[in-house]
């Protein structure tokens, strides 16, 4: 089956996109390496804002500040993008790109499946070769128990693409141990902020962490001006 879109990540970024492209008329194909965590928070509760529009804004059932606790949050975003006939959820690992003539025509699974899509965008945030340190425990995971996209990071970097290095450090939270994360982003030469493409590919784009763009009220404008951009390429 061939989707007008892929979309590879089921963070905020990655949702919010998929929201957005989905209600603009695009069959979209959301791939994350697991559904028990779209849309998750890295903290127990957050004030957050809430664009109208936003698929946040859909699930808390209000616009503005709002000062909303993860599993909430999760568990409406998971509901809406369910419902949405638009969006397809796969859980899977997106391994390589698929390639022709210069232009990005899908995504391949970890099974060795094609998913094909006319547009692919990346919202994969801070998994890019993520290393994640507790105490003196390392292991190949960009947050706990989820793990990093070592396989699509060397597949970018066999077509040429740049990466700088990022981290970002968690406090322990309902008693487990602090956590640092480092991990890959694109490097800015490589995106355009003003429409959200990569540069070296055609029909590729991204948005979010991994490329250097943080914190979870970027996450949800970037995710959702994706979405705006993807839907007028398409």
């Amino acid at each position: 089956m061939r989707h007008d879109l892929v979309i590879v990540g089921g963070g905020i970024t990655g949702c919010e996109a998929a929201y957005a492209t989905a209600r603009a008329g695009l069959d979209t194909l959301l791939v994350t390496t697991s559904l028990d965590t779209l849309y998750v928070l890295a903290h127990d509760a957050r004030e957050l804002a809430a664009p109208p529009d936003s698929l946040l804004a859909a699930g808390m059932g209000r616009s503005g500040a709002i000062s909303a606790r993860a599993p909430e949050v999760r568990r409406a975003a998971k509901r809406l993008l369910e419902a949405e006939p638009r969006v397809h959820l796969l859980q899977s690992t997106a391994s390589r790109l698929v390639v022709e003539d210069g232009a990005v025509t899908g995504v391949e699974t970890w099974e060795g499946i094609d998913r094909r899509g006319s547009l692919v965008a990346l919202c994969v945030g801070s998994f890019l070769g993520a290393r994640l340190t507790v105490g003196t425990s390392e292991e190949h995971a960009g947050r706990l128990s989820e793990m990093a996209y070592d396989d699509l990071m060397d597949d970018l970097a066999g077509y040429g693409f740049e990466f700088r290095d990022e981290e970002l450090a968690l406090a322990g939270l309902a008693g487990a141990l602090p956590y640092v994360v480092r991990f890959k982003v694109l490097d800015q030469s490589e995106w355009s902020a003003a429409d959200f493409r990569l540069r070296r590919l055609g029909s590729l784009y991204a948005a979010g962490a991994c490329v250097g763009r943080f914190g979870y009220d970027t996450a949800v404008s970037d995710g959702m001006a994706l979405g705006s951009a993807l839907a007028a390429s398409g």
